[in-house]
């Protein structure tokens, strides 16, 4: 993959795993009125409404920018779930963040792996590839259209080719 393919591929990756995972933490708790956590996803991934909201916008979010967008959609991940990761790791297990979102080891765990393959996916030879790109339109620019029936050597310098003869 080149370019943008794995940015856009942790686009697509993460947009629907978010969004299946959050529709399926509607199914296990979805109580929005007390933020406590509700169910667990999987036995291991504490939810509630809020956790699910957030994991089904997220992923919506990311599958909408996967096939043009996918580069912002890897720095929106990386911050936020890096960030989310981190907060988490600082607060006390089983907590809620902002009072509203579950801070266990599991889900610490699995946000600082998103935010992580995004910094991942982001790093993954793009730069090069504009470089090349760049490059590329440079040369593009400097090459002049031939006139028929000359070459560069056969050219005087500072003359213009005779016009090909026509019967």
């Amino acid at each position: 993959m080149s370019g943008d393919g794995y940015t856009r591929l942790y686009a697509t990756a993460t947009g629907l795993l978010l969004v299946v995972a959050g529709l399926l933490g509607f199914l296990v708790g979805s109580d929005f009125e007390d933020p406590e956590l509700t169910g667990s996803l999987l036995g291991f991934y504490p939810v509630n409404g809020w956790a699910n909201s957030l994991h089904v916008l997220t992923g919506i979010l990311a599958l909408a920018l996967a096939p043009r967008r996918s580069r912002p959609w890897a720095w929106i991940g990386a911050l936020l779930f890096t960030g989310l990761g981190l907060w988490g790791v600082f607060a006390p297990d089983g907590t809620l963040l902002a009072g509203v979102l579950p801070a266990s080891r599991s889900v610490n765990l699995v946000n600082l792996l998103l935010g992580l393959s995004a910094v991942l996916a982001l790093s993954a030879g793009p730069l090069e590839n504009r470089a090349e790109r760049a490059s590329t339109r440079k040369r593009a620019r400097r090459v002049r259209p031939r006139i028929e029936g000359t070459t560069p050597a056969s050219a005087e310098p500072g003359k213009r080719p005779a016009a090909p003869e026509r019967d």
